[in-house]
């Protein structure tokens, strides 16, 4: 009889662990084994529909001071300018380039107007590059802005997107010690 408990046990531990195992990836098929299952492919994530009513750009990470002057201080900025075109939030997008804006070349509403010509908006900015000279730290990276437009058609940007600070130096106004856009120079490419 004790055969049996033991055998009941087993049967039980093991349904048991396979229960658990169930959400655990599956292991890899041999090289060359056919018939073997292949996990699924993951889809890419689609662009963002758009403006989502009250939406508003994720808070930015804090950094210590000294990290908010280097590269991170910059990709943050840069990374707030990015999510908040593309969840529509320009006001805060137009805030992230230097003089209250104005180095953007546009007025807050000629900004606003350029980028709600486009119904979705997603942008690709990879890891940049660190520069200094007279006084200032610069930070330049490529960037890509896909989506499309309102009437449906398909749209992308390149260029270069460069952001500044002023170096701790006496008289430097708090503006200009703040990591903020220098300019972006986004053209359509076909």
């Amino acid at each position: 009889m004790s055969h049996t408990r033991t055998a009941v046990a087993l049967a039980a531990l093991s349904l048991s662990i396979a229960a658990c195992q169930q959400d655990a990836d599956p292991a890899p098929a041999p090289a060359g084994v056919e018939g073997a299952a292949q996990p699924a492919p993951v889809p890419s994530p689609s662009p963002s529909p758009g403006p989502i009513a009250g939406a508003t750009p994720a808070a930015v990470a804090s950094l210590t001071p000294e990290a908010e002057k280097g590269e991170k201080g910059a990709r943050n900025v840069l990374l707030a300018w990015a999510r908040a075109l593309e969840t529509g939030d320009y006001a805060t997008a137009y805030a992230q380039y230097g003089d209250n804006g104005a180095r953007s070349g546009m007025s807050a509403q000629e900004f606003a107007d350029k980028w709600r010509r486009f119904k979705t908006i997603t942008i690709s900015v990879p890891e940049g590059q660190m520069e200094g000279a007279a006084g200032s730290s610069y930070y330049s990276v490529p960037a890509t802005v896909v989506g499309k437009q309102q009437d449906g058609h398909p749209y992308r940007l390149e260029g270069e997107v460069v952001l500044r600070r002023v170096n701790d130096v006496p008289g430097a106004t708090p503006e200009q010690l703040r990591w903020h856009l220098e300019s972006s120079d986004l053209q359509p490419v076909n």
